[in-house]
């Protein structure tokens, strides 16, 4: 991987922020319901969620796509964010969904269940396999099932539903306001994106899609959200360290910036380097994905888990480095706290430690079973 961020990517991502701080509405300030989808109305419209759609064949237009994402960690924004840009828009692109791109590019605030890790098979690799739901014909194409936690649904205008239809998988976009649709109460611990069950009894899809390849495109596009997640982690670990430099170098105590004290300095620089190092592996992880390295899936794990861990990391550290108001729903940090959390809980952590045992598991084995590589450090120890 050869690759620096140039002057015009660094702009990029300099003209999202300031376009996020001036014009979308603090989570913190708990905006009501208008407020939230006039502001998913702008950011739809300003076509900054499609930004990361454009750079995925190509490794450096990825690496360079996951630098400007960044800035969506940096400013939290209510919505659905990650689920339409990591996910949806790629996953319509990928097969040709123009109805499902038309309805995501409208306006409306459409989300989804983004798949899940699957149990790795022989082959060691893991894969992302929706959460499929039955669907009938009846005239029109009914849906019936129930999806859980799924992010912003008690705002949305339609949820696309991963179905099996005339049993073949396929994509259903169902109104939230059709009959047969029950969102429950919003809950979770993320002020951007709290979750909501939602049941289908019988629903009518508004439009179906199909496409040969469909599932391989879930699991590749679930891992582009993966990569977006780990980018969101990355500039919302950046900026509470940059925050928390800010108040300790302000902050005086026993006549002394607090920032001066070893124990503030060290926290902050443990913190600093998880992150730059979640960065880093972020980064190769979205080279080896567009360059189709084998590894690639292990990596993009291996990112998610790393990245996720060194977000709360920064977050909780900038809690206890702003002392007593650390805590505090004036001080705003808690909004990147929430974030952290909610990130690590959805990483999915023993199905994505699994994925990543089985990957090793082959390397030292290969697909035989049988031992191809000696441990790290059985020669040492031999000796």
């Amino acid at each position: 991987m050869d690759y620096r961020i140039d002057d015009e990517v660094a702009a990029l991502r300099a003209a999202l922020l300031t376009f996020l701080r001036e014009r979308m509405p603090d989570p913190g300030a708990e905006p009501g319901p208008d407020e939230r989808l006039a502001a998913w109305l702008e950011l739809v419209g300003s076509e900054w969620l499609e930004h990361y759609t454009t750079g995925t064949g190509d490794p450096a237009e990825r690496v360079s796509a996951l630098h400007v994402a960044e800035a969506f960690g940096a400013v939290p924004v209510t919505g659905p964010v990650d689920v339409v840009a990591g996910y949806l828009l790629p996953l319509a692109a990928a097969t040709g969904w123009t109805a499902g791109l038309d309805r995501l590019r409208d306006g409306s605030l459409v989300t989804a269940l983004v798949p899940g890790l699957d149990t790795p098979g022989r082959d060691g690799v893991p894969r992302r396999r929706a959460e499929r739901l039955p669907a009938v014909r009846d005239g029109a194409v009914r849906v019936t099932g129930r999806l859980e936690r799924v992010p912003c649904a008690a705002d949305a205008h339609a949820v696309v539903v991963a179905v099996e239809l005339d049993g073949l998988p396929a994509l259903a976009l169902v109104e939230t306001e059709r009959d047969g649709v029950a969102v429950g109460a919003p809950s979770g611990v993320d002020l951007r994106r709290p979750v909501a069950d939602v049941t289908f009894d019988d629903a009518e899809a508004a439009a179906v899609h199909t496409a040969t390849d469909l599932v391989d495109r879930e699991d590749s596009s679930a891992a582009g959200h993966s990569l977006f997640l780990d980018a969101e982690a990355v500039g919302g670990g950046t900026e509470v360290i940059a925050r928390s430099v800010e108040y300790c170098t302000g902050r005086v105590q026993f006549g002394r910036p607090v920032g001066s004290f070893q124990a503030v300095r060290h926290r902050l620089a443990d913190v600093t380097a998880t992150v730059e190092g979640g960065r880093s592996l972020a980064y190769r992880a979205a080279w080896d994905l567009a360059a189709a390295i084998p590894s690639a899936a292990a990596d993009v794990i291996a990112s998610r888990l790393w990245s996720s861990a060194a977000y709360l990391a920064a977050a909780e550290a900038a809690v206890q480095c702003h002392g007593g108001t650390g805590f505090t729903w004036e001080q705003g940090v808690h909004r990147w706290y929430r974030a952290a959390i909610a990130g690590r809980g959805g990483a999915d952590l023993a199905a994505a430690r699994a994925a990543v045992a089985a990957h090793l598991r082959l390397l030292a084995t290969g697909p035989t079973g049988v031992r191809v590589a000696a441990p790290v450090g059985a020669a040492r120890r031999a000796g």
